[in-house]
């Protein structure tokens, strides 16, 4: 005999806790992955990407379970929601959150550097951009050579970005760290462990954290679709709202923390990497294996393109050096006026 539906209160309740049990996880993988970085003298760039990897973790992780279950507007509106807040919102809080009172500055290299990071971001956006467009021309009716084609060019624009973010993780691997970012000191280098006699246990914890992080997301996706059945929700908003800010307050944490401690362009690339990761890791990724047709119109028309033209913005910032609080109060409207924009 089947189980009857747990009501609302308990999938909220559920949601929540798998929530909570979620960021600590991620955290605690990010924790691992900086000692891993210490560990093998990885570069500052480097572990800023890795961070980004493991704040994001519950972001493309909803994405894939969500397309996995079949669930392609809330699996994409779970990206796309993401990486909108991460510019329109963390980005925003940001430009507060340093202590300059003209918001984020970049010195020359600083911007050099971060505008490297932001084209290839560009490029992953808009690759993701096409292969989301793609999936709007796979109509259920059309077969043969049509939809053989159609899809064997959605999986070339997925390769194609996993290309691009390869290329990011290239840059970021080989990039010559600046001086003022080498503050391991003599005492630190003595007191620091061998890899040798550390690096098992450290690679377990991770991926211990990552599997209690991944577990984490799947029970709160389930239990956050069962909850948007029973309330009536859009799957576009439960993807684009609900989970997407949800999996998105470790990445606001990390961010603000850089800003605050005037480390300004590493803030700013890790708001690129993380867009870069969640499309690639949660868009590109699981549309390898999973691709339906997909028509709704929002998501085509306004958030797909409004992700793009986000990271533009962004990109436009770093290279005149600065995200100023005006642009912070711009970002704020634009992400304000889109979800009324969802909710009329």
């Amino acid at each position: 005999m089947p189980m009857p539906p747990l009501p609302l209160s308990a999938l909220l309740l559920i949601f929540a806790l798998s929530l909570l049990i979620t960021l600590r996880a991620a955290t605690w993988f990010t924790r691992t992955l900086e000692a891993i970085s210490d560990m093998f003298d990885l570069s500052a760039s480097m572990l800023s990407l890795l961070g980004a990897l493991g704040a994001n973790i519950p972001n493309y992780a909803a994405s894939i379970v969500a397309i996995a279950s079949d669930q392609f507007a809330v699996g994409l509106g779970i990206i796309i929601g993401s990486n909108i807040y991460n510019v329109a919102i963390i980005l925003a809080i940001s430009t507060f959150a340093t202590r300059s009172r003209q918001g984020i500055t970049l010195t020359p290299k600083e911007a050099s550097d971060a505008r490297l990071v932001a084209v290839y971001t560009l490029a992953i956006m808009l690759t993701t951009l096409a292969g989301v467009y793609l999936l709007s021309l796979l109509p259920s009716h059309l077969a043969g050579s049509t939809a053989l084609f159609i899809t064997i060019v959605l999986i070339i624009t997925n390769i194609l970005t996993l290309g691009f973010f390869a290329a990011l993780s290239y840059h970021a691997l080989h990039r010559v760290p600046h001086t003022e970012d080498v503050v391991t000191t003599t005492e630190e280098t003595s007191q620091r462990k061998s890899p040798s006699s550390a690096s098992i246990r450290t690679i377990g914890t991770a991926l211990l954290a990552l599997g209690i992080a991944l577990g984490g997301v799947v029970v709160m996706v389930q239990s956050g679709q069962a909850a948007a059945t029973i309330v009536h929700m859009p799957p576009a908003i439960l993807g684009l709202f609900v989970l997407a800010v949800a999996t998105s307050l470790p990445n606001t944490v990390v961010a603000f923390t850089l800003a605050h401690t005037n480390r300004a362009t590493a803030c700013v690339e890790e708001v690129l990497s993380s867009n870069s990761i969640n499309a690639t890791c949660g868009i590109a990724l699981p549309l390898l294996i999973w691709h339906d047709t997909l028509h709704d119109q929002l998501l085509l028309f306004l958030d797909t393109p409004l992700m793009a033209a986000l990271t533009l913005v962004t990109l436009l910032c770093v290279m005149r050096g600065r995200v100023n609080h005006r642009v912070g109060f711009a970002l704020v409207g634009v992400y304000v006026v889109w979800i009324g924009v969802h909710l009329i």
